[in-house]
């Protein structure tokens, strides 16, 4: 059974369409079928990034944000990279005074949210030894005194029982290879009644229920960005739960992520313009590198016909 598309009509069916020939233009330029056989754990994850730093900076954000800009409308506007941080500092109102990031990547966040908030303590975590180093001489630049940094695993913190009012992870707990222990660690660290906040991709239904195709594409943009696969939004949700995490609120953000979506297929979709072209530019980088054409090439059609759905999840520790 297909899942029914976002969009109804004549739209949905151009949008299928059109993810279709991306597969197929993918296949000529791709071994697709060797991607998948391939398994992804750390070492992968790492490898992506150390060599995708240069890339997010030159294509994505010069300033260092490697998440989707959220947008208004239409357009494209590179503001939309602090949309994450003000929506979690709206959410954070007088109590946090201990916060910390999961995967900070490049620092961005934490060094928009320390210098806002001086009198917060926040710490940070990532896999990546070139984030510690980049992320460490942003927040040196900048003198900021009130954020640590470790290099580790977020399935296994290197901080005690309940020492912070609030946690928050921007699309990367979507690198959970065991999602419970992962949950589970998050709940150890958080105090009574504290909040992780969570932006991500997700699945509003598993790839069982898609056709062929659809379900294909779902598993490259996981694939393109050195996922085994996307969490399914209700297993997630009730994984959480278990781990004594409730949902107390969450926002569907398709439509402020579309302009960065767009964006990314005009990149990607320029690579491979020409297969043969494509072939021979993606032999020249890391295979990891190159991989991330995957994803930005097939995410905005599955994103619009509702494959994968951009969510924001408030999760609350049981006081």
């Amino acid at each position: 059974m297909a899942v029914p598309p976002t969009v109804a009509g004549p739209e949905s069916d151009r949008e299928r369409a059109a993810l279709v020939r991306r597969l197929r233009k993918l296949e000529r330029v791709f071994a697709i079928e060797q991607i998948r056989r391939e398994p992804l754990a750390g070492a992968e994850v790492v490898e992506y990034y150390e060599n995708c730093h240069d890339a997010y900076r030159k294509y994505h954000s010069a300033a260092g944000a490697v998440h989707m800009a959220l947008n208004d409308g239409d357009r494209f506007d590179p503001d939309g990279f602090y949309g994450q941080l003000r929506r979690i500092e709206q959410g954070w109102g007088e109590r946090p005074r201990d916060v910390l990031e999961l995967a900070y990547g490049q620092g961005f966040n934490l060094a928009y949210l320390a210098q806002r908030h001086p009198a917060r303590r926040f710490a940070g975590i990532d896999l990546t030894p070139a984030h510690r180093e980049i992320a460490g001489a942003r927040l040196r630049a900048a003198a900021l005194t009130n954020v640590e940094l470790a290099l580790g695993d977020f399935h296994h913190l290197p901080y005690a029982d309940a020492s912070f009012d609030a946690v928050f992870c921007i699309e990367a707990f979507c690198y959970a290879r065991d999602m419970p222990r992962a949950l589970a660690e998050v709940a150890r660290v958080l105090r009574p009644g504290g909040r992780c906040t969570l932006f991500d991709g997700y699945l509003p239904r598993p790839p069982a229920a898609l056709d062929a195709d659809a379900a294909l594409a779902v598993e490259l943009v996981a694939k393109g960005m050195a996922i085994e696969g996307l969490q399914v939004e209700d297993e997630f949700l009730a994984a959480a739960r278990v781990a004594g995490l409730q949902c107390v609120a969450k926002a569907a953000l398709d439509a402020e992520v579309m302009p960065s979506l767009r964006k990314l297929e005009r990149i990607t979709g320029a690579v491979i313009r020409f297969p043969w072209l494509g072939r021979r530019a993606l032999a020249r980088r890391n295979r990891m590198r190159g991989r991330n054409v995957l994803a930005g090439y097939l995410m905005r059609g599955s994103v619009a016909l509702g494959l994968i759905g951009y969510r924001q999840f408030d999760l609350r520790k049981e006081s």
